[in-house]
């Protein structure tokens, strides 16, 4: 709060007048980037659907990195994104998901989106270094006697750090909840 105020010119009491924590201004920061996110008309296929919901929910937390962070720790929501939310877990459901799975389906993907966003962020900051990441040097200098698949792949490391892998893990991560009727 106090860096807030120190931002806004104030100090952290005058802030403490118009909202009651942390955690309110967070909610009220959170509901006005969600209000603002697209609502993009999403296919009729129920299947369809829930991918290009996905999508847009991963499109608009990455745009705003710190916010992951928040909604990680699980204690936070914007109400106005219940729309993509209810989008999502109406589609899971109209797939032939019970309530309670399209409940659970939802979890996964969301702790697999938060994941994959995390996961990118600490890419683009491995690339600010400008240098080889560490992890590379190690997976790409293992003994082929000892870790034979490891050193085959090793020409392939870099490149698959390269490419956002979140299309290609949501496909399956949708259809593998799809068979959990």
């Amino acid at each position: 709060m106090r860096r807030v105020a120190t931002e806004l010119g104030a100090s952290p009491m005058a802030i403490y007048r118009h909202v009651a924590d942390k955690d309110e201004l967070l909610v009220l920061l959170l509901d006005r980037l969600a209000a603002e996110l697209p609502r993009p008309t999403l296919p009729a296929d129920p299947r369809d659907r829930v991918l290009s919901a996905c999508r847009v929910m991963r499109d608009g937390l990455a745009q705003y990195p710190w916010i992951v962070d928040v909604l990680a720790q699980g204690d936070l929501i914007a109400p106005s994104i219940l729309w993509l939310i209810e989008e999502i877990v109406a589609s899971l459901h109209a797939c032939g998901l019970s309530h309670a799975r399209a409940a659970d389906g939802y979890r996964a993907i969301w702790q697999y989106t938060v994941g994959s966003l995390i996961v990118q962020r600490g890419l683009d900051e491995i690339g600010k270094l400008q240098r080889p990441p560490y992890v590379l040097k190690v997976l790409t200098s293992v003994d082929p006697d000892q870790l034979p698949t490891l050193a085959a792949l090793a020409p392939h490391w870099a490149a698959a750090r390269g490419r956002d892998s979140y299309e290609l893990g949501l496909r399956p991560l949708v259809d593998g909840l799809l068979t959990i009727l």
